[in-house]
């Protein structure tokens, strides 16, 4: 379209124009009159021109059939009802736009469209919340709408709270703006427009413009300590765009711009993406989007929708090795190691019997454990670089509490006096990290180069009451080694198979003829379930265990009566943890026919007890269209031996059919021995995750096991 030629006023600031050297309000009067005449005798030879009837291209009218302009009036009306979603509410429209400076500092323009769909909708936005960490990030609203009948209601941003956000562990003084808005109706739409600028560790306008003629972040909120807000990574940037919420979304779109001296690397993952790109003379600009995106799913024992909803991973680092470098340089000088930290490694040593230049893996461990044990997870805010920096060693030896880069960097520093070489690493408990350098961390660890280019790795956050170094419910966890030379490739736990985390019972128990059932019960365990072991007895109070396991029995009889509980010490790390119960519970088999009549009790008590069985915690629907996440596997291997009345043998088969599939297995025999019955059951979870293509035989695993568990056991004088 060719526009209408006008008079451009010259920059009357500029010295070359002398004739300009006075007000432009004096050049625009003086000539007002003049480029008035011009314009209209333009206008003239314009209309001149056209023949009659022409039509211009200014003057676009809309086609029958084709939608009209999009406005946020239009995408309210048009984002359907309570009957077309199952939730309270819906968000129409969620886009950002972030554009990164050279120094890493990111601008980040929010628009964000909701519709209320039912009064429980409106309940739920009735109320709007930003977080943000003040250390990292700040977040300005600039303008919120209530969407009603065609006409924006303004609500006023000056209401705005900025309250200090509910805190339990880690006390980083992170903030909460929150907005209490008008009643809402069903129907109603909220616009909003905020501006955030920061990193990640995670406008204003005329009336009725559309958030295209905002002005951006960059400007808005730029201001002198911006320094506080560049990445750790000097220069970089990086994010996880996660596209599901817990509600409908119709359209999310996320736009990065970066400086064409800035190369991205990215992926999608767990479903297609919408992209595009394109660049002009300074930038580059990435978009990615999605419509109709459904709630991301709930379903028990899954992982976090970071591992299964679509989503883009995107970072400017070039390589794990640069990533590794950088987070071996940015800590290097905390594990520092004092006198008083040297003379207390040698104390720890001493007390179990060691002392520094023994066996290195016997030193680690009792190093380790002595952190897990001693070093309270409870985080403060201890200066810059909370969240990617680990703190100093003498801080954290007269704090003794930190969160896991801080237990993490004193168990560095303990084993680094003790003459090992040890470095910190980075991993994502209880997620996946894909292979783009980007920082996808949630936690931090110790590694143990034993030698040069082989890693031990330590845990001593997740490993108090428990005997490993590294918790077996961190398997199969990728991890980035911060190292002076930089390690080249992501790394990753190996699998640990289900006999390495067993729970092994043995129950022996009389059967009188009254039906009383009484006995003993020996649970040992090792990997992770050494750990749930010790935290059974960890957790309650000594005077209490017999309640604890009282109603642990109680599950199979209310009568159950415990008559002591023994443990192993909870506090030595040198065996594998054992309980054992010895206990009575009067009538437990019914007399029926003239025999006794009962089902398996120790697999009724067990099997669904969530830290003894996790698989087995859990009434798992018929259908699954997530991944199953159990953190790890385990064997349960339980024997029962009974020894009956005298004259009393098995009277039935109780068996049921085994089962082996590739990710569970069941199998169980009944056998007599003399007068002993002897019921043994053998179940395996094979892996810590699997998909939904290995459910059904998940399920079929555990329901046999439910199945042996609900079978009766006939016993009567001379048998069947």
């Amino acid at each position: 379209m060719n526009p209408i030629p006008t008079c451009t006023i010259p920059d009357v600031n500029d010295s070359k124009h002398t004739f300009f050297n006075r007000t432009k309000e004096e050049w625009v009067r003086r000539h007002s009159f003049y480029d008035g005449l011009v314009l209209l005798f333009v206008a003239v030879l314009l209309m001149a021109a056209v023949p009659a009837g022409a039509q211009l291209e200014r003057d676009r009218p809309t086609p029958p059939g084709e939608p009209e302009p999009v406005t946020v009036f239009s995408r309210v009306a048009n984002a359907g009802t309570a009957d077309d979603y199952d939730s309270g509410h819906v968000i129409v429209l969620d886009e950002s736009v972030s554009r990164v400076m050279e120094n890493g500092v990111t601008y980040v323009d929010l628009y964000t469209i909701y519709k209320v769909l039912t009064e429980g909708g409106a309940q739920t936005l009735s109320a709007l919340e930003w977080h943000f960490d003040p250390r990292s990030s700040y977040v300005e609203v600039a303008e919120v709408n209530v969407i009603r009948d065609g006409e924006r209601i303004p609500v006023d941003v000056g209401l705005i709270l900025d309250l200090p956000a509910p805190q339990r562990s880690i006390y980083w003084s992170d903030r909460i703006k929150e907005l209490q808005l008008p009643r809402l109706k069903v129907g109603d739409g909220i616009e909003v427009v905020a501006m955030r600028k920061g990193y990640n560790y995670a406008l204003l306008a005329d009336d009725g413009d559309e958030p295209s003629r905002m002005i951006g972040a960059d400007q808005a909120i730029r201001s002198d300590d911006d320094d506080r807000y560049i990445p750790p990574m000097v220069g970089h940037y990086f994010d996880i765009l996660i596209m599901q919420a817990n509600v409908p979304v119709i359209e999310k779109r996320y736009t990065l711009v970066l400086p064409n001296d800035k190369l991205l690397q990215s992926q999608v993952y767990n479903a297609p993406i919408y992209s595009r790109t394109h660049y002009d003379e300074e930038n580059t600009t990435y978009t990615w989007w999605l419509y109709d995106i459904p709630p991301a799913p709930h379903e028990p024992r899954m992982p976090g929708n970071w591992d299964i909803s679509p989503k883009v991973v995107m970072t400017t680092a070039a390589s794990w090795e640069q990533k590794s470098q950088w987070f071996f340089d940015v800590n290097k000088n905390q594990f520092k190691v004092t006198d008083d930290i040297r003379e207390h490694v040698e104390h720890v040593l001493a007390e179990a019997g060691l002392k520094i230049g023994d066996d290195p893996m016997k030193v680690a461990e009792e190093l380790n454990h002595w952190v897990a044990q001693n070093i309270r997870y409870s985080g403060q805010t201890m200066g810059e670089g909370e969240g990617f920096t680990l703190h100093p060693s003498d801080m954290l030896f007269e704090y003794r509490s930190g969160v896991c880069k801080d237990i993490a960097s004193f168990s560095i520093t303990l084993l680094r006096a003790a003459g090992l070489n040890v470095y910190p690493a980075m991993t994502m408990a209880g997620s996946t990290i894909e292979d783009i350098p980007a920082d996808q961390f949630n936690h931090c660890v110790v590694a143990w180069e034993k030698e040069p280019g082989d890693f031990v790795m330590l845990d001593p956050t997740w490993v108090p009451f428990n005997n490993d170094i590294w918790s077996k419910l961190e398997t199969e966890q990728q991890y980035v080694i911060g190292h002076p030379d930089g390690v080249g490739e992501l790394q990753e736990i190996r699998y640990s198979p289900p006999e390495e985390s067993p729970l092994n019972v043995v129950h022996t128990a009389t059967l009188s003829e009254d039906g009383t059932l009484s006995g003993t019960i020996h649970l040992d365990g090792m990997g992770a379930l050494d750990s749930r072991l010790r935290r059974i007895v960890y957790n309650s109070q000594k005077r209490a265990l017999d309640e604890v396991f009282a109603g642990v029995l109680g599950s199979i009889s209310d009568a159950v009566e415990i008559k002591s509980v023994k443990h192993y010490d909870i506090f030595n790390f040198d065996g594998f943890m054992w309980i054992e119960i010895e206990y009575e519970i009067p009538g437990y088999a019914m007399m029926v026919d003239g025999g006794l009549e009962f089902r398996p009790p120790v697999v009724n008590a067990i099997k669904d007890h969530g830290y003894l069985f996790r698989a087995g915690a859990m009434d798992w629907d018929e259908e699954r269209t997530t991944d199953v996440f159990l953190y790890y596997t385990q064997r349960l291997d339980i024997t029962e031996t009974i020894s009956l009345p005298r004259g009393f043998q098995l009277a039935n088969d109780p068996s049921v059919d085994s089962v082996d599939e590739t990710y569970a297995s069941f199998s169980q025999d009944a056998e007599m021995n003399g007068r002993k019955l002897v019921l043994h059951s053998l179940t395996e979870v094979k892996r810590r995750q699997f998909g939904p293509e290995g459910y059904d035989g998940f399920k079929k695993a555990i329901d046999h096991l439910d199945d042996w568990a609900g079978t009766t056991v006939r016993v009567t004088k001379g048998g069947a």
